[in-house]
């Protein structure tokens, strides 16, 4: 099972999300809402190193998948959460525990998040 799974139901038996694709803007409120830590991935489907950072990403929402709840938010989609979070370039990663953000990676920098989420989370 995942964090993610508990928070975002699959009706899959057998199955967990690794990560979740936010579909509205309460997806964010409801996962800061649990006690867990919440990574967050801004991305757009045009940028290139968006795409460079989709598979560490998925590898490390694998890895921690029982200590923190993973989403996925589409820029173009959800301007209100970009503009909340200061959101200026993609990729950006926030990781978020107690609602207050503890760390941000800007950019295809697998060895800064996979060492920023392993030192928060």
């Amino acid at each position: 099972m995942s964090l993610t799974t508990d928070v975002f139901t699959y009706n899959r038996p057998g199955y967990y999300r690794v990560y979740y694709i936010v579909t509205k803007s309460q997806d964010v409120a409801a996962a800061l809402e649990t006690p867990h830590p919440v990574v967050l991935m801004f991305w757009a489907s045009w940028n290139e190193p968006c795409k460079v950072m989709m598979r560490p990403f998925w590898d490390l929402a694998v890895a921690k998948r029982k200590e923190a709840v993973f989403l996925r938010v589409d820029v173009d989609k959800f301007r209100d959460i970009v503009e909340q979070y200061q959101v200026e370039a993609l990729p950006t990663f926030l990781l978020i525990k107690g609602g207050v953000v503890k760390g941000r990676v800007v950019g295809a920098k697998v060895d800064e998040l996979n060492t920023a989420i392993k030192a928060r989370i």
